[in-house]
């Protein structure tokens, strides 16, 4: 018998509704590492059509340490009157000119203050200035409309809902090349973008900021080792997702201060991971995020600069591995454990 629909089973979503149950409808898969710039880039894009309608001169994007990005316009701003419809519903294409999204195929900033949390807007027009701030497309604080004490222009300050997002840190590269190509592309706007709040600090700096939370803490470790090329200093650090869903391992490797990802000093440091963990060679390392830096004066090289060829590496790494990793088991059992029926449940 065929199945019978009524009025009353159809649902009807609202805009944060239903661009909160399928994100990646969209702005693309909120799994993967570009997530947080596609969803940047629907804030920019409305700034940008602002630039093309010959309304603003320059953008303003600040990236901090907390994950917190900023985008700031010299743009008309935003009446009060028509802020909240453009936050909670989907924006209308401009009368004027061509709507040329910057994003994907989302909404704007309807989509970016739905899937942000928070998102704070703060706006001038006309002699009035409106400020209002979202969590995750809900008011958290209701508008509020004042008189103005300086020009036009708008304020967006939001992080992606790592309720949603699997990382919320903006990949630094990839920013850093998309804006490139806008500021060739666009040469009567000035772009500029920077990162602040971050401060080099060591690897297990550099893994942590990779891993919000991560299972227990970092485990980090440097020493000094013999090796048949001579002493070379070796430094670790390692850390698990809390929930890796399928994520597969993410390795750092350095050489002499130059990125080396393929060597015997990346093998070393799998080879000490699979010991600590009692897993056979080519077992996938699920939800690690690790980094691996050597010094070695004497260091030999396979065809280029980068790739290390000095297999003494290989035992140094390990060992160092594996003297981090002993060390974070004593001071996180709960997590060794956990970490532990994690693997042996795979």
């Amino acid at each position: 018998m065929a199945s019978e629909y009524t009025a009353d089973m159809i649902q009807v979503l609202t805009v944060r509704e239903a661009v909160r149950k399928r994100p990646g409808m969209y702005i693309g898969p909120t799994d993967d590492d570009m997530a947080p710039l596609r969803l940047l880039l629907e804030v920019v894009a409305n700034a940008i059509e602002q630039i093309q309608l010959g309304r603003c001169t320059r953008v303003d994007v600040r990236v901090e340490a907390d994950d917190f990005v900023t985008v700031v316009d010299d743009g008309p701003g935003i009446p009060a009157g028509s802020l909240v419809e453009l936050l909670e519903h989907p924006p209308k294409p401009p009368t004027v000119g061509g709507h040329v999204h910057r994003g994907l195929d989302g909404n704007g900033v309807a989509v970016a203050n739905a899937l942000s949390d928070p998102f704070e807007v703060d706006t001038v027009h006309a002699g009035e200035q409106a400020t209002i701030t979202y969590a995750g497309g809900l008011q958290r604080v209701p508008l509020r409309v004042c008189a103005a004490s300086r020009p036009s222009g708008t304020r967006i300050r939001f992080r992606p809902d790592p309720q949603l997002f699997q990382r919320t840190r903006l990949p630094r590269v990839e920013l850093t090349q998309r804006f490139e190509d806008l500021a060739f592309l666009l040469p009567a706007m000035a772009l500029s973008w920077s990162f602040t709040g971050e401060r080099a600090t060591g690897l297990g700096e550099r893994v942590r900021v990779e891993v919000r939370g991560p299972l227990g803490d970092v485990a980090h470790h440097q020493g000094e080792y013999a090796t048949d090329d001579g002493p070379a200093v070796v430094e670790v650090a390692l850390a698990w997702r809390t929930e890796p869903y399928g994520q597969p391992a993410q390795i750092l490797g350095f050489a002499n201060l130059l990125r080396s990802e393929v060597g015997p000093h990346v093998t070393g440091l799998l080879a000490g991971v699979r010991n600590f963990l009692k897993i056979r060679p080519g077992r996938d390392l699920e939800g690690l995020v690790a980094a691996v830096a050597v010094l070695q004066p004497e260091a030999r090289y396979r065809q280029t600069m980068t790739r290390l060829a000095n297999t003494g590496m290989f035992f140094a790494v390990k060992e160092a591995t594996s003297t981090a990793l002993q060390r974070w088991a004593e001071r996180f059992p709960e997590a060794a454990d956990t970490l532990r029926r994690r693997v042996k449940a795979r």
